[in-house]
């Protein structure tokens, strides 16, 4: 008795062998079958999953700020690197609204990265210089904008660092967006504050910052530029070769003047007189007299001060 299974098996085998014959064998590439490396690429540049801005901030308080509710002491600092797509148009990437003539973007710098906020030694403002001859009034100093490289961040401010914060999610276009968004709201809360302090009347008032700031809503806290610092790495440091050649200047004038005598021939010369000086009795007859001259004076001196407690008394 046979079977049905193993019959139908028998039946099924030829049908198998029969279509894998009329597919067309795909040749492998060589050395398919051998062990192999891959070598994964990170993405570069504006799609790079790499950490390029560190932030770090600590806050104290005491029991005496807690209770009258003042603010903690914070410190905040920041690191982070711009890269060349952030302020040049390159290829791939979206293209910057505003470039000048080199191609880089101008997103200018906010405020305590501004020359005028810095201290001297950190790239601001030379000194003002009085001339009442000449009164000239302080050139300002030219606005400074993002370029490439890393930037060093620190502020003692909370505000500060809450918006610093904030700003990490966004693009140097929309951080300025963003900061003169801040500065327009604390000029419009500011000519609010003007007009109620003239009575000016409430229907006015509705009128006229109606949708915009009304009642007591206080605009955003914006960080003051001497609690926050903002410098491209490495600083601009003032020339000191300037204050070295100007402590330098007598020291110098006086070795000139050395070489100037003795590529001349004033040093030969004046040599030459000493030596012929020196072979009279001139030297000695001025070192006997000098010797003399000073022995009486100083026996003279001597005899004035036995004479004078005799005069006392």
């Amino acid at each position: 008795m046979s079977d049905p299974q193993s019959s139908q098996n028998a039946n099924s085998a030829p049908d198998a062998n029969a279509s894998q014959q009329r597919q067309p064998r795909v040749r492998k590439p060589p050395f398919a079958d051998w062990p192999t490396f891959k070598i994964l690429t990170p993405p570069q540049g504006q799609f790079s999953l790499k950490s390029d801005e560190w932030v770090f901030t600590w806050c104290s308080q005491t029991i005496h700020g807690r209770i009258r509710g003042l603010e903690p002491n914070c410190r905040s600092i920041s690191i982070r690197k711009i890269f060349p797509h952030e302020v040049r148009n390159v290829s791939g990437f979206r293209k910057h609204k505003e470039v000048d003539s080199e191609g880089k973007a101008r997103y200018p710098l906010p405020a305590e990265g501004q020359a005028e906020n810095l201290p001297r030694v950190l790239g601001g403002p030379a000194p003002e210089v009085e001339d009442d001859d000449q009164p000239t009034p302080p050139a300002k100093p030219a606005t400074k904008h993002w370029g490439e490289g890393w930037y060093l961040w620190t502020s003692t401010s909370r505000a500060a660092a809450i918006n610093k914060t904030y700003q990490m999610k966004q693009s140097l276009e929309a951080q300025q967006r963003f900061t003169a968004r801040q500065y327009e709201l604390r000029d419009l809360w500011q000519d609010y504050q003007d007009d109620l302090a003239r009575g000016l009347d409430k229907d006015n008032l509705v009128q006229k910052y109606g949708g915009k700031v009304f009642g007591s809503i206080s605009p955003p806290k914006l960080p003051l530029p001497e609690h926050s610092l903002l410098v491209h790495l490495p600083p601009d440091l003032p020339p000191l070769w300037g204050r070295v050649e100007k402590f330098l200047a007598p020291s110098w004038r006086v070795l000139n003047l050395f070489r100037e005598s003795i590529t001349s021939g004033d040093q030969k010369e004046f040599a030459l007189r000493v030596w012929r000086k020196a072979q009279t009795n001139e030297p000695f007859e001025l070192a006997r007299r000098t010797c003399s001259q000073t022995y009486e004076r100083w026996r003279t001196k001597d005899a004035a001060d036995e004479d004078e407690p005799k005069k006392s008394s």
